[in-house]
Parts: C-alpha cells; sequence; structure tokens
C-alpha cells in the first residue's frame, strides 16, 4: 500500500524546503498543494482577489482529494498549504481537511520552536523576507490566531530551527520508526 506524508505548519516554517531535502531522502513523488494549485487553478493570490478565501479554501481541499486519487499507488510526500488545517473562517471546510489528512496518511509538523514568541518572530521575518509585500501586524495576526491550532496537529511534531538538510534527516529518522 502507498505511503502519504503530508508536511503541515504555518507559512515559513521551511515545509517546501525541507520537502525537497525529505523526498529525495526517502524517494518520495513531493507534491506542494501551494504550486499544484498554481499550476492546476491559478495563481493564489489572484485567485483570492478574484473570487475570495473561501472559494480558495473550497477548491485547495477539492485539489487534495483530487490529488490523493491521481497518487493512490504512489508514496508522496504533500506539502500542505499554511491554511489547510487552521483558518478563521470556514470551520466544516478544516475539520474536513484533519480528516482526510488522518485517514490518508501521517502528519509531519514542522514549527521553529514549541516557544510562542520565539516561533512568531522566527515565522514572521521569514515570511517577511520572502517578497510577497506582506505587512507584519498582519502576520502576526495569523499566526497567533493559528499557533495554538498548529501545536495541536500533526503526529509527528518537528520543532526546530536547524538547517533545512539537518530537519528532513532528522524526520526521516522518524519515519523509519513507524510499525510496517
Amino acid at each position: 500500500m502507498a505511503d502519504h506524508i503530508f508536511l503541515i505548519g504555518p507559512g515559513g516554517a521551511g515545509k517546501s524546503t525541507v520537502g525537497k531535502f525529505l523526498s529525495d531522502r526517502i524517494g518520495y513523488i513531493m507534491l506542494d498543494l501551494d504550486s499544484e494549485f498554481c499550476e492546476r487553478i491559478a495563481n493564489i493570490r489572484e485567485y483570492i482577489k478574484s473570487c475570495g478565501y473561501e472559494s480558495y479554501l473550497e477548491q485547495n481541499s477539492a485539489l487534495l482529494n483530487k490529488l490523493l486519487l491521481e497518487y493512490t499507488e504512489h508514496n508522496v510526500l504533500f506539502i500542505l498549504s499554511s491554511g489547510f488545517l487552521s483558518t478563521d473562517i470556514r470551520p466544516d471546510i478544516v475539520e474536513n481537511n484533519k480528516k482526510v489528512v488522518s485517514e490518508n496518511g501521517f502528519s509531519v509538523l514542522l514549527m521553529p520552536s514549541q516557544d510562542y514568541d520565539e516561533a512568531l518572530k522566527c515565522i514572521v521575518d521569514r515570511q517577511l523576507q520572502r517578497g510577497f509585500s506582506l505587512v507584519r501586524e498582519k502576520e502576526e495576526e495569523k499566526f497567533s490566531q493559528r499557533f495554538n491550532e498548529y501545536i495541536e496537529t500533526g503526529n509527528l511534531k518537528i520543532f526546530s530551527m536547524e538547517k533545512p538538510e539537518c530537519i528532513a534527516v532528522k524526520i526521516a529518522n522518524e519515519l523509519n520508526k513507524r510499525p510496517d
């Protein structure tokens, strides 16, 4: 049976970067949900601007379900969008997403620190460096709203500010400990 691993966490946690190293290390196909959305549907920012965030949540959720069907026979590392399992609207979608993830694989939470203040500073600084014209106050508010929900998710929780390569090794080692 195919194995599906889901990297989860806030934007700026390093999911995509760590995912590249991890997929190479464990030999899984890597699918970044944000990239798939952009390729198959539209640029995320433009889509949200024209159709709204709620519609984006619906489409993003449907996209993961489609990908799970398409890759049902393959070992896949899915990089989930930052708001996929935690957002301030449409709790029905978030709950369904959590159910889909738990029923279809193993989730790994990436977070720079268990300490709220340390994690907030690291995540917001990283987000502001990405060149998306993000605003510090909005990013701090978003992280604050989602932090506790993130901390409660993940079959495996990785709290680290190490280099992405080191985090990938740590995750791979933990994944190898899972029972067959």
